[in-house]
C-alpha cells in the first residue's frame, strides 16, 4: 500500500483518548465514530499538501454490534450529528473512524465501502480518512480512497 505523505490527519490527545474509549466500550466488538473539523490546502514546493484537522469527535454506537463489522444505518442519528457539526461548530465530516480488535489496517470489507462511498456522490463522504485503531495496541492508522485505490497516510497525534 502507498504512504502519501502530503496528507495528514492531526488528532488532538484530548480525541485521541475520546478514540481509546469508544474502542474499549464497545470491545470485543468493533466501534464506530464521526471525526469532523477542517481541511487546509497549502502549496509547497512538491504541489500541495492537505492537513485535516480534527475538532471534534462522535461515538456512536454500531447498529449491529460485531468483532468483524461495523454499521452505522440511523440516519435520523445521523443527519442530527452532522447539522449539529456543521450549524453549531462549522466543521465538516473529516474522517469515519472504527476500531479493530487486532490490526489498524482496512479489511475487504473497508476496502468495499471505501470505494462505495467514493463512488456514492455525496460530497460528504469524497475524500473522507477512514481512521482505524487497533484495539489492543491503541495504533491509529488512516487511510483514504482514491481513484488508483487505498492510500495510507499521515496521523499525528498533536499533545
Amino acid at each position: 500500500m502507498k504512504f502519501e505523505k502530503n496528507i495528514k490527519i492531526i488528532i488532538p490527545e484530548k480525541i485521541f483518548f475520546q478514540l481509546q474509549e469508544c474502542s474499549r466500550n464497545a470491545s470485543p466488538n468493533e466501534s464506530c465514530g464521526l471525526i469532523f473539523g477542517d481541511i487546509q490546502e497549502l502549496k509547497n514546493e512538491e504541489g500541495y499538501q492537505y492537513i485535516y484537522s480534527a475538532k471534534k469527535f462522535e461515538c456512536i454506537k454500531s447498529s449491529k454490534p460485531s468483532p468483524v463489522a461495523f454499521l452505522m444505518d440511523n440516519l435520523e442519528k445521523f443527519n442530527e450529528i452532522f447539522e449539529e457539526a456543521a450549524k453549531k461548530f462549522n466543521l465538516r465530516l473529516i474522517s469515519i473512524f472504527h476500531s479493530h480488535p487486532g490490526s489498524a489496517m482496512p479489511s475487504g470489507v473497508d476496502s468495499n465501502y471505501m470505494r462505495m462511498l467514493y463512488d456514492w456522490g455525496d460530497l460528504r463522504f469524497k475524500h473522507q480518512i477512514w481512521t482505524i485503531i487497533d484495539g489492543k495496541k491503541k495504533k491509529l492508522n488512516g487511510f483514504l480512497f482514491l481513484k488508483d485505490g487505498i492510500i495510507q497516510i499521515d496521523v499525528k497525534i498533536q499533545k
